[in-house]
């Protein structure tokens, strides 16, 4: 099911839930047509990233974190502040970390 957030008076956000059978479906039709595509789904879908931020990860900014258990992914992207881009990690669940693995291999 989408979410609608109505925040800004100008714009609408649509999000989708990722934990619901639309979202699976969403990521199969992606990984059908191409496999750069599925992963970027799965980056903005699993992993919470905006559009603008898909072309930034790379593999040698998705890492393990300190604790041990689990992947983060090294994000520049939009400042909810003003100002110029932002640095923050965002979890990666396992499967994508290693579709992103297998990718880049």
């Amino acid at each position: 099911m989408v979410r609608i957030k109505d925040d800004s008076g100008t714009h609408t956000k649509c999000l989708l839930d990722p934990f619901i059978e639309e979202a699976d479906q969403f990521e199969a039709a992606a990984r059908a047509t191409d496999w750069v595509r599925e992963i970027a789904i799965q980056f903005m879908l699993r992993c919470g990233l905006r559009a603008d931020e898909v072309s930034y990860p790379t593999a040698e900014r998705l890492r393990w974190s300190s604790g041990g258990n689990c992947w983060l992914l090294e994000v520049r992207g939009k400042n909810t502040k003003g100002g110029t881009q932002k640095t923050r990690d965002a979890w990666v669940p396992e499967a994508v970390a290693e579709n992103i693995q297998r990718f880049v291999s």
